[in-house]
């Protein structure tokens, strides 16, 4: 029997709720179309029956019995009026469910999601901490170089002024002689 990886076991996962997804919202927008068109219908049929109640209030006032034509037209007025509005209150019904199922859909995947950040964070935390350790490494890298840069100036200043100060001996010594010769031959002539 072959094991699976949790890496293997997650991508499938995700490719099975990922065509799952699709499905869904492939169901979701089929029925909400459905719903939408029920209340199309229900809005139609409840227009119609308005101008028909209009229809036939207005020809029952040339009857004989117009109460009673009156009261026959409200009550299929009022039939057609309870069944549209039922009509409206089913699709508003598959349209709360819809809702509700997207609204679960998107909680389950937001918990899905927190999952694999929670269990990808010790991973995330090691990447940041050896990125902070490797810029603290260079840091110091860059320290010690300045150092060494700085201690080799200082070294080079330092025998650049024993030069000097050897060149400035040597000249006052040269100087000190020709004036000690100079001073012999004034004084022996």
């Amino acid at each position: 029997m072959q094991t699976c990886t949790p890496l293997l076991l997650a991508g499938l996962l995700l490719a099975f709720s990922c065509a799952g997804a699709q499905a869904d919202e492939a169901d979701w927008q089929a029925r909400l179309a459905r719903a939408e068109a029920m209340k199309s219908a229900a809005d139609a049929s409840q227009k119609a029956a308005d101008e028909e109640f209009a229809r036939r209030n207005l020809a029952c006032q040339e009857k004989f019995l117009v109460n009673s034509c009156v009261n026959e037209a409200r009550e299929q007025h009022i039939a057609v009026t309870r069944a549209s509005r039922q009509q409206r209150v089913e699709a508003s019904t598959i349209e709360r469910e819809v809702r509700r199922e997207q609204s679960a859909a998107r909680a389950a995947s937001l918990a899905e999601e927190e999952r694999q950040r929670a269990a990808s964070l010790p991973e995330r935390e090691r990447a940041v901490a050896a990125e902070r350790e490797q810029a603290e490494r260079d840091r110091q890298q860059a320290l010690a170089d300045k150092q060494e840069k700085a201690e080799a100036r200082a070294l080079k200043r330092a025998q650049q002024a024993e030069a000097h100060q050897r060149k400035v001996a040597e000249h006052e010594a040269r100087v000190a002689e020709r004036k000690a010769r100079a001073e012999r031959r004034a004084a022996g002539e």
